[in-house]
């Protein structure tokens, strides 16, 4: 065995063993004959080409791709649904930034001190980019139809573009503060925009079975962000009138954590959770691993991210408070995650043995 035929073999360990086991020898011989005399040299290397093209083959492979294994479709819809659920949470808290700028714009009665909106002068570039910057959102909006309608290649562009104007939203604002802190609190952040937008380019290859969801299911989140920012308008209102009590402040040292951003999308994983466990007791012939696997998958950036709010030894009754919820919801993500991560686990089919080999 020559050195690069070695060098082939341990790239292709990227690939399932069943996989391996069918086509190995052929993709070696095939690999040895596209390098021609070169294949003698001891100094020669898989092209990187190769190595990406067998990178992606494994990804279409593992995640249900055609012909692949029981457990890799049934992890292929898991990976495929853990980027549906992160993109409509995305898509329903987009709703809410949305309308929140049309009310900063004076679309809606949300008046600002001074009457002024604080978006630079019309016409100046400061002014372009708080407009860009606000309606940034309405892709993630997008992505999440588009994925819906059956259109996945729309939806991973406008995901990337998502990730783009996110970073360049940070990279404005850090370039002005610098505190490496923020910049550490902003990574963890970001992961509940990065797992949702990575498990749809990698779940959502050219051989993932198509599917077009319902008219009905994109227009949900739309739906719950309409609602949700009513209701957030609705507490904004209860809070003007509430903070002139004495007891304030520990009300709303209860019901801060819960609205942010990671304290909705925990609420919503753990009435999620807690409707799939009933489900899977009541409903035995239902079960399916990838809904048990995909919450379970999101249940780690959002713990992450509501640890990240943690301020230990401040010393404050109200922090404190605001800490033991934080911990609270951690430790009830965490539980809801490793039960999940066990059911799915339980639920896959066993075995390796794909039916078909992928092309």
């Amino acid at each position: 065995m020559s050195l690069l035929e070695d060098r082939y073999r341990r790239v292709l360990r990227l690939l399932p063993a069943s996989y391996r086991a069918e086509r190995e020898e052929e993709m070696v011989s095939a690999f040895l004959d596209g390098a021609g005399p070169a294949a003698d040299d001891d100094d020669a290397r898989p092209r990187w080409p190769e190595i990406a093209s067998i990178a992606a083959l494994a990804v279409r492979v593992r995640l249900g791709g055609a012909g692949a294994a029981p457990r890799s479709i049934a992890w292929g819809r898991a990976v495929r649904l853990t980027a549906l659920l992160g993109l409509a949470f995305q898509a329903t808290m987009s709703c809410v930034y949305l309308a929140q700028a049309l009310g900063a714009y004076g679309v809606f009665p949300m008046p600002y001190a001074h009457g002024e909106m604080p978006f630079g002068e019309p016409g100046s570039a400061e002014r372009a980019w708080h407009l860009s910057r606000d309606l940034a959102p309405a892709l993630w909006i997008v992505g999440y139809v588009a994925l819906v309608r059956g259109r996945p290649r729309v939806a991973k562009v406008a995901a990337v573009l998502g990730l783009i104007a996110h970073c360049a939203d940070f990279a404005v604002v850090w370039a002005g503060a610098h505190q490496p802190p923020f910049l550490t609190h902003w990574v963890i952040q970001s992961l509940m925009l990065v797992v949702p937008a990575l498990a749809l380019l990698v779940g959502f290859h050219r051989d993932a079975p198509a599917h077009r969801h319902l008219g009905r299911v994109a227009v949900l989140p739309l739906i719950a962000g309409a609602a949700l920012f009513l209701i957030l308008m609705v507490l904004s209102e209860w809070a003007t009138a509430a903070s002139r009590s004495p007891q304030w402040p520990d009300m709303w040292a209860w019901v801060w954590p819960w609205l942010l951003p990671s304290g909705l999308s925990c609420l919503a994983l753990l009435v999620a959770s807690a409707g799939y466990f009933v489900a899977h007791l009541s409903a035995p012939r239902r079960r399916s691993p990838a809904v048990a696997l995909a919450l379970a998958i999101l249940t780690v950036p959002v713990a992450l991210t509501r640890l990240s709010y943690l301020n230990p030894g401040s010393g404050d009754q109200i922090t404190e408070t605001m800490n033991a919820v934080t911990v609270a919801q951690v430790i009830a993500l965490l539980l809801c995650g490793l039960t999940l991560a066990v059911i799915g686990a339980r639920s896959l089919p066993a075995g390796d043995t794909a039916s078909r080999s992928v092309s």
